[in-house]
C-alpha cells in the first residue's frame, strides 16, 4: 500500500531541492521527443549529503515494509545506478547494475557484477515514467536468469503505460512518491497556481496529445 504522508513528505523534498521542477508554461523536451511540463533529475539529490541518506533510507524502507525478496540489488542506468548502490550498501546486500544496452567491446555485457542464473533482484529506478527502460531492463535481466521481483523507485509519474509493464512482467513497482502527490505539494507548499496545476494534470492523463 502506498503511504501518502510519506508521498508528500518526498514530493516537497524534490520540490525544494529542485530536482522535480514543474513550468507548465515552459515546457520542457523529454527524450522521446515529446514535451511536458514536469522535469525530474534525481541525480541531483546526490549533492546533499542529509537528503541523499533520507532517500537511501526511503528507498531501504520500502524494500523491508513489502518483505521483498532478493539476492541482489540491481541499479538501472543510469540515474538508477547511484541510488541502487546506496539501498545495497545499508541492507548489506550484493549489487549489480543493468546497462541500458550491452557493451560494444569487452565482453559484451549489459549487467555489471557478479550473479548466478535464478538469483532474485529488485530493480531500483530513479524515476519511472513511460516505463520504456524499465521494460528493456526486465528483459534483459530475464535474458540472463534473473528473476525480477520489484521495482522500487523514487518518483513515479502514475502512467498508464508504465502500469502495463508492470502487469505484464507481474512486477509491482513501489515508489518514495508520485506524480499525484507532486501535483498537491506543488499547489499547496511551492506556489503552482490552480491553471497551472490543471495544465500538469492534462498532461499526465494524455501526455502525447498535451498541447
Amino acid at each position: 500500500m502506498f503511504d501518502s504522508d510519506r508521498g508528500l513528505r518526498f514530493a516537497n523534498l524534490l520540490l525544494s531541492l529542485e530536482c522535480v521542477q514543474v513550468d507548465p508554461e515552459n515546457p520542457y523536451t523529454y527524450a522521446s521527443g515529446l514535451k511536458g511540463p514536469i522535469y525530474t533529475d534525481n541525480r541531483q539529490i546526490l549533492s546533499h549529503v542529509p537528503e541523499r541518506l533520507e532517500v537511501a533510507q526511503g528507498l531501504v524502507d520500502l524494500v523491508r515494509e513489502n518483505e521483498l525478496k532478493f539476492d541482489s540489488i540491481a541499479g538501472l542506468a543510469t540515474a538508477g545506478i547511484p541510488h541502487g548502490m546506496l539501498v545495497a550498501h545499508i541492507l548489506g546486500a550484493p549489487y549489480v547494475y543493468v546497462r541500458s544496452k550491452s557493451k560494444e567491446h569487452g565482453k559484451g555485457n549489459q549487467i555489471e557484477g557478479k550473479f548466478k542464473e535464478g538469483d532474485r533482484i529488485v530493480l531500483v529506478e530513479d524515476l519511472v515514467n513511460q516505463g520504456s527502460s524499465l521494460d528493456k531492463a526486465i528483459v534483459a535481466v530475464k535474458e540472463a536468469g534473473l528473476i525480477p521481483t520489484a521495482c522500487i523507485c523514487i518518483v513515479d509519474y502514475e502512467m498508464p503505460a508504465a502500469q502495463e509493464v508492470s502487469k505484464k512482467h507481474n512486477i509491482p513497482v513501489l515508489s518514495l512518491t508520485n506524480f499525484s502527490n507532486i501535483s498537491h505539494a506543488a499547489k499547496s507548499e511551492h506556489g503552482l497556481s490552480s491553471e497551472a496545476q490543471a495544465l500538469l494534470e492534462n498532461w499526465q492523463k494524455d501526455p502525447a496529445n498535451w498541447p
